[in-house]
């Protein structure tokens, strides 16, 4: 490099031309590095946007099975009050897995004043992400606590003794029945 002194006089500098080449390495490195801290950046807040969305999913699903479930209940319920002498067994048809992952399920009694109907907590939990929903549903027969895999499961009256609700772990391909009243309403 020159630069110009005085009258026409031309000095010559040295701009010590190896720094020239450090400056552009150094430029480079720190590019790459906030590249890579902002890459990272984008993908941690990606990849949890998309775990909170899928739990979103389960939750949903979940509560959709949850309410098929109290349906099923409610329906073998009403149909054990209706005769003398009933025999319910009322399938319900729940999907194996939600959001690909697969799920429990759980019946747990909650105390309720003698006159009032038995209140029953359904709590569904999935296996992969923890994800559980409850929902509260009533009964007029008794229900046993119980726990069951996701996927077919049946109501059904034990009549042995007290008349108590079993849900259970079904066969899609067991034969389901549903006495029709003969009577009034049981009481």
């Amino acid at each position: 490099m020159s630069r110009r002194r005085g009258f026409g006089a031309i000095e010559r500098v040295d701009p010590g031309g190896s720094d020239r080449a450090v400056s552009i390495t150094v430029n480079y490195v720190i590019a790459l590095s906030i590249t890579a801290v902002l890459i990272s950046g984008l993908l941690i807040g990606a990849g949890t946007y998309v775990e909170n969305e899928r739990d979103q999913v389960v939750r949903e699903e979940l509560t959709v099975v949850a309410e098929q479930l109290a349906a099923g209940i409610d329906d073998a319920d009403r149909l054990a009050r209706t005769a003398e002498d009933p025999t319910v067994r009322v399938g319900v048809d729940l999907p194996r897995r939600v959001a690909g992952e697969s799920y429990r399920i759980e019946i747990a009694n909650l105390s309720a004043p003698e006159p009032q109907p038995e209140r029953y907590e359904l709590t569904l939990r999935s296996s992969g992400s923890g994800v559980s929903v409850t929902l509260t549903v009533s009964t007029l027969e008794a229900m046993s606590e119980t726990s069951v895999n996701g996927g077919w499961v049946v109501v059904e009256l034990d009549t042995g003794g007290t008349d108590t609700l079993v849900v259970s772990d079904g066969d899609p391909s067991a034969t389901l029945s549903l006495s029709r009243p003969s009577g009034g309403i049981r009481e």
